[in-house]
């Protein structure tokens, strides 16, 4: 009763910010299907069975189109009236034909093929995996599942974790190719604390341009916030996007919420469009091609993006862009994105999950962040006694150690047993769509102090427990893409000792989770204008896909979950990996390891005479750095 409770209030909220001209329809999944006849007077639902494993027939031959997407503004009371029926023909713990639901409502919107103006979002909730229909839960599939990703509390299981990792089969991977095709985006709202397979799933969110949110508790969940923050980016949609380029080079690969036309390489589809969703090009040379660019013959790559706009209008966009080349690799450092490198990090890293497991896709970002330090330091004057792991040269590229560091201790490859498969999978989602600035806060959240709210902030600080300790005085903003904490500081006449509530906690014995409960007391934070504050989260709550949780508080309990030190073990690597069996303490252990790695790429026999670094010369967070 609380998921269809919780169902309801998203399904109000969606309702309340869609324009009046926007269609909606409502279907229900249990063994059967049934969509609403939202034109009748009281809620009306035709049903259909599953029969071997797939609807016997288009739900086209049971109820028409126009009876099924109605005007919002239109029949705005039939709308919620069909809603608040779903409650009363929901069979709780019956079985779930979710696969072939989906399947089912792609083919029904197949009539809409030739439409270049028509675009939907399939918005789908989900309390439990699929057991009935086609793509269903196999026994043997969840009875590997329920053997456990890990064996123990810190030994992670490699080969269970391929097994579960990788998609049951390729029907979702076909069903996105064909739903962004045709126009149709499926996001998937998952508020369960069973295992549902969003591993299997994932595909056909990722290859239309849809999102993956996950919940465990129904009551607590901020599932109608988020769907009415989503809802308002909907519109856009039905994108196709081609990539030319000069003779020189061509396109490889092209990452992100797309999928390829079947019919035509140079084409892609990309059925759900927003502002906060980014797509990366990779390129490779001709085979025998000269590999060089001249003045004359520079590289061009030439974008055509056709798309439908929120007014139903067929837009064209055509961008010829000059690349610009380097001659010497110490340009290529300066015009380094390190938002953009982490997103590329990102997109090689699930390609060795899907591959190889979880434990290689970690390797392969150590691998590939140890080589981009080894380019660097090539670059820096021979005399170089030692390695630079911190980009010194080059300020805005020092928020990388952190930006990798956070990808570790993030959930995005984790291997802590309290976050599960499906919960790894869901952020693994938000990874592949965010932009590269909300990326580098997803992984390494942004600290602000302002000594006076009224004024800008300064400098990033590093999430360092002495940091905040040093700024205490100060008002503090935290901004964790999802998540913004404010900390206010303690009025001298409230009664505490220095005027400051954070005094009383010791910094230094910090761990990675949060001691205290997250709830704040909103009669013991000062009422204070925050001025500049106030509008920073209120762009952010703007600007952000997803709901903004902002805390207010006196008490810097919530800001220690992001705080970086040494009392947290990461297990990074298991035996058989390219590296050795490793823990991580914290960032210094961080630093030290990549040294290691460094001398190890550059001395592999161990002949030269290599002390580790000790804790005196390793930094405890990152160094200070400004923003990129």
């Amino acid at each position: 009763p609380d998921f269809i409770k919780t169902v309801q209030k998203s399904l109000y909220s969606i309702i309340d910010n869609l324009a009046d001209d926007s269609l909606f329809g409502v279907v229900v999944y249990d063994e059967r299907i049934g969509v609403y006849n939202l034109y009748c007077a009281k809620p009306h639902v035709r049903h259909v069975r599953i029969a071997n494993g797939s609807c016997p027939i288009n739900l086209q031959e049971m109820i028409q189109h126009d009876d099924t997407l109605v005007r919002v503004g239109d029949m705005r009371k039939s709308i919620y009236a069909a809603i608040d029926n779903i409650s009363q023909i929901a069979q709780q713990g019956g079985n779930r034909c979710f696969a072939a639901a989906i399947q089912s409502l792609v083919e029904f919107f197949s009539v809409y093929q030739g439409h270049t103006t028509f675009r939907a979002r399939l918005l789908t909730f989900l309390s439990g995996p699929c057991t009935f229909g086609v793509e269903s839960l196999t026994q043997r599939r969840n009875n590997t599942y329920k053997q456990g990703i890990f064996k123990s509390k810190d030994v992670y299981n490699e080969g269970v974790h391929k097994k579960v990792f990788n998609p049951q089969s390729n029907f979702y991977k076909d069903l996105g190719t064909l739903a962004s095709s045709r126009g149709v985006s499926v996001d998937v709202y998952v508020v369960s604390e069973e295992w549902v397979d969003l591993a299997s799933i994932r595909a056909v969110c990722e290859l239309t341009g849809g999102r993956i949110v996950h919940y465990t508790d129904p009551v607590e969940c901020s599932l109608p916030k988020d769907c009415a923050t989503l809802s308002q980016l909907y519109g856009a949609g039905r994108g196709m996007l081609r990539i030319r380029t000069s003779a020189q080079f061509r396109v490889s690969k092209v990452r992100g919420p797309c999928a390829p036309d079947p019919y035509r390489d140079d084409v892609l589809h990309a059925a759900g469009l927003d502002l906060h969703q980014a797509f990366a090009a990779e390129f490779a040379f001709y085979r025998g091609s000269t590999n060089v660019f001249e003045e004359q013959r520079p590289a061009i790559v030439q974008l055509t993006f056709a798309y439908t706009n929120e007014l139903g209008q067929r837009k064209l966009r055509i961008q010829t862009l000059k690349l610009t080349t380097v001659e010497y690799i110490e340009n290529m450092f300066d015009n380094a994105d390190p938002e953009v490198i982490t997103k590329l990090f990102v997109y090689r890293s699930l390609d060795a999950c899907y591959r190889w497991g979880i434990n290689e896709g970690r390797v392969n970002v150590l691998d590939t962040y140890v080589y981009l330090l080894s380019h660097y330091n090539e670059t820096l004057p021979y005399d170089s006694q030692e390695f630079d792991v911190e980009f010194s040269v080059y300020p805005h590229l020092q928020i990388m150690a952190a930006l990798v560091y956070g990808m570790f201790i993030s959930p995005f490859m984790s291997c802590r047993p309290d976050i599960s498969l499906d919960q790894l999978v869901a952020f693994q989602n938000i990874c592949i769509s965010a932009n590269p600035e909300h990326l580098a806060l997803l992984f390494y959240p942004h600290l602000m102090s302002f000594e006076n709210p009224q004024q800008s902030p300064g400098l990033s600080l590093p999430l360092s427990p002495i940091t905040v300790k040093s700024v205490q005085n100060s008002f503090i903003l935290l901004d964790a893409y999802d998540t913004i904490i404010v900390l206010q500081p303690q009025n001298k006449d409230s009664g505490s000792k220095d005027g400051v509530e954070a005094a009383a906690i010791e910094f230094s014995e910090i761990s990675l989770e949060p001691k205290n409960n997250l709830a704040v007391d909103s009669n013991k934070v000062p009422q204070t204008d925050l001025g500049k504050i106030d509008n920073y989260v209120e762009e952010a709550q703007k600007t952000r896909p997803l709901n903004v949780n902002v805390i207010n508080t006196s008490n810097p309990s919530p800001i220690c979950k992001y705080l970086i030190n040494d009392s947290g073990a990461v297990n990074i690597c298991m035996p058989g990996s390219s590296y050795d069996h490793y823990y991580w303490r914290g960032y210094k252990a961080f630093y030290k390891f990549i040294v290691t790695q460094l001398h190890r790429l550059y001395d592999p026999e161990g002949e030269s005479d290599y002390e580790e670094p000790t804790d005196e010369n390793c930094p405890d967070v990152p160094s200070n750095f400004t923003q990129a």
